[in-house]
């Protein structure tokens, strides 16, 4: 099935917020936890010592509370403390140190969703001692109160943007520790390689040891320097599951691209007429295809002497081919191919070569025993380009559905014929694999080093360098610099 994703809305807050004064990381931090618009509930979320006393000031709980529960939901309102005027009615729930998000003293007020009484008690609880929270300083703090390491907490970002559901499930993976598992293990077995070394650099002259040089090489072989090549191939195989993949719609004019567009979103994201030259700019649909997020970009009709505004189109689908991972190359099969469509197919060089092209027979609904037609097409096509044998073709009938799901089949399946059936349990990120290559190559040289019988200390130099990238990884050892960047991308309230 697909799935059509729309776009979050996400609330506007008034700029004066952003510009506090210095402060510290203790000090208690206050932000939505939800997007803006109609729902059922918006949360405000605060965490910091004054938790406990902003529950007791802007909350007036329906009963009397002596002792707060933790983790307990309370009914009643939110009122400002200045003039004791009723906000809304809210439940709230104090969740006490350690045994929080941050591992801190958390509020959190479910609220209804309006803008308005959401921005009035996020004011209210700024005016009672609480500052506007960073984007991402709550994961921020829950990293640095040791709660989660470093891949957890960009796992929580993947998480919270993750639109089709295998890059859910990956970060779901990584949240609950599979890259921090298997970065442990390699540090462990560098670590242990280290000392070995260190018992060489001080006893030079003492026959200590402990292992050979051959089976220190294969220890570091085996034990990091295949995982890390296990994990950084991951990278390309596991990407288009993480990141999703954009494929484009091409063909000549009124084959009907903007009407299969239109079909697989449900909706009428582009205008179909029958005057050529209708789409003059890409119109795109995200959709969740069997797990993965897929854009699908509708382009101009490519034919002889475009106008000038369609020349601009055009050149924008030879740009977007360079940067695709698929194409959908659009034929009209009551009609014969003529030079047009395989004008329309010179766009997509980049593609053809990578044989990423999917032929699509549109229109089968206007063709008797059309099956045997478009195979004859077919047939002529990969007679006539070499570059196009072996390509998977499909029909279909935007105006019917018939063909639709074996289009999408079809396209998952050249999607991933060079990335593996299931994703891997670990994916990296840009910044993870980046870090990662830079280990593996010093590990290699340590393992080159051993070889060629280079001194102990100099090989345990290059040893101690992937340890120190991999501590980056987990945040084990990492600057501010990096720090902030990383939590910089996140929104406020998470």
């Amino acid at each position: 099935m697909i799935d059509i994703l729309q776009p979050s809305t996400f609330y506007l807050l008034p700029k004066y917020l952003f510009m506090p004064d210095i402060y510290r990381e203790d000090d208690t931090i206050a932000a939505l936890a939800t997007p803006s618009g109609p729902g059922g509930i918006g949360i405000v979320r605060v965490s910091g010592p004054l938790s406990a006393q902003l529950f007791r000031s802007v909350f007036r709980p329906a009963k009397p509370i002596e002792v707060i529960q933790s983790h307990r939901l309370y009914y009643g309102w939110a009122c400002d403390p200045q003039n004791d005027t009723v906000m809304d009615e809210v439940l709230a729930v104090l969740m006490k140190a350690p045994h929080s998000y941050t591992k801190e003293d958390v509020l959190e007020i479910q609220c209804h969703s309006g803008p308005a009484i959401l921005r009035r008690v996020l004011e209210t609880l700024i005016g009672q001692g609480a500052r506007l929270a960073d984007p991402g300083e709550f994961t921020k703090r829950a990293f640095l109160n040791g709660r989660i390491d470093l891949t957890q907490a960009e796992a929580v970002l993947d998480l919270s943007l993750s639109c089709g559901d295998t890059a859910g499930q990956l970060a779901v993976k990584q949240l609950q520790g599979c890259l921090s598992k298997g970065i442990k293990e390699i540090r462990d077995i560098i670590k242990e390689s280290i000392a070995t070394l260190e018992v060489a650099i001080d006893y030079p002259d003492e026959d200590v040891e402990i292992i050979t040089e051959t089976q220190l090489r294969e220890l570091l072989i085996t034990g990091a320097q295949d995982p890390l090549n296990a994990m950084i191939d991951a990278f390309d195989r596991g990407k288009i599951y993480k990141e999703g993949a954009e494929v484009l719609i091409v063909g000549r004019p009124n084959v009907g691209k903007s009407s299969l567009l239109n079909a697989l979103a449900c909706e009428d994201r582009a205008i179909v007429t029958s005057i050529p030259g209708t789409t003059r700019d890409t119109i795109e649909a995200v959709l969740n295809i069997k797990g993965i997020l897929v854009r699908l970009i509708d382009t101009a009709g490519i034919r002889p002497d475009p106008d000038p505004i369609e020349t601009i189109g055009i050149e924008k689908v030879r740009k977007k081919a360079k940067l695709a991972q698929a194409a959908l190359w659009m034929l009209d099969l009551s009609e014969p191919i003529c030079p047009e469509d395989f004008g329309a197919l010179k766009t997509l060089d980049a593609l053809t070569k990578r044989r990423k092209i999917l032929i699509v027979f549109n229109k089968i609904d206007k063709v008797h025993s059309w099956k045997s037609v478009a195979g004859k097409q077919a047939s002529k096509i990969f007679s006539r380009m070499q570059e196009m044998t072996g390509s998977f073709w499909v029909g279909t009938s935007a105006i019917t559905g018939e063909g639709l799901e074996n289009l999408s089949r079809l396209l998952i399946n050249k999607l991933l014929d060079e990335a593996p059936a299931e994703p891997p349990d670990i994916v990296p990120n840009l910044r993870q694999k980046e870090a990662l290559e830079t280990a593996c190559k010093a590990v290699n040289r340590a393992i080159d080093s051993i070889s060629q019988g280079i001194s102990p200390d100099l090989v345990s130099i290059d040893l101690r360098d992937a340890m120190n990238v991999l501590g980056e990884i987990t945040g084990d050892s990492i600057t501010d610099e990096v720090l902030d960047h990383i939590f910089s991308h996140f929104c406020l309230g998470k």
